[in-house]
C-alpha cells in the first residue's frame, strides 16, 4: 500500500484528481545528477494527478533519489503538455511499480495546468441524464 503523504501546502492548493479513465504518456529519463541524457520512451499509465503530484505505474524500476528527473509527455486536450520531475516514492505491487511523482516544471503555467485537467475530467465523465445532474454536485 502507498503511504500517501499531502505535500500540497499553500492556500490553493488542490486535492489530488483520480483519473478513472485511463490516461496514457510517454515517459523518459530527462537528467541524471545535473546533466541532461537522452533516453527511449515508454507508455505509463497515470492514476492520479494535481498540480504539484502525478502518481503512475509502469514495469521499468527507477531509483527514489534527487538526482534523476523524469519527463513525461501527454495530450490533456488539443495541445501536447509536459511535466518534469523526481521519484518520491515506489511500491511493488505484483508486476507493476507504482510511483509517486513531484512536479518540478510544467510546460504551462500551474493554474493553466489545472484548468487542464479539470476540462479533461469533465470531457471523460459518463454523461448523466439531463434530470440526473443534480447527482454531479453531490459528490
Amino acid at each position: 500500500m502507498l503511504d500517501r503523504r499531502n505535500m500540497e501546502t499553500r492556500a490553493d492548493a488542490i486535492p489530488r484528481m483520480r483519473l478513472n479513465n485511463q490516461l496514457l504518456a510517454e515517459l523518459h529519463i530527462s537528467e541524471v545528477g545535473g546533466q541532461p541524457v537522452v533516453s527511449n520512451s515508454r507508455k505509463v499509465l497515470l492514476h492520479h494527478m494535481s498540480g504539484d503530484e502525478a502518481e503512475f505505474s509502469t514495469t521499468l524500476r527507477f531509483p527514489v533519489h534527487d538526482r534523476y528527473r523524469l519527463t513525461f509527455s501527454l495530450q490533456l486536450g488539443r495541445k501536447h503538455q509536459w511535466i518534469t520531475g523526481r521519484i518520491v516514492s515506489r511500491v511493488k505491487q505484483k508486476h507493476l511499480y507504482l510511483y509517486e511523482l513531484q512536479i518540478i516544471e510544467r510546460s504551462i503555467p500551474r493554474t493553466e495546468w489545472l484548468k487542464e485537467l479539470n476540462d479533461w475530467k469533465l470531457r471523460h465523465q459518463p454523461a448523466l441524464p439531463a434530470h440526473k445532474v443534480h447527482y454531479l454536485y453531490r459528490n
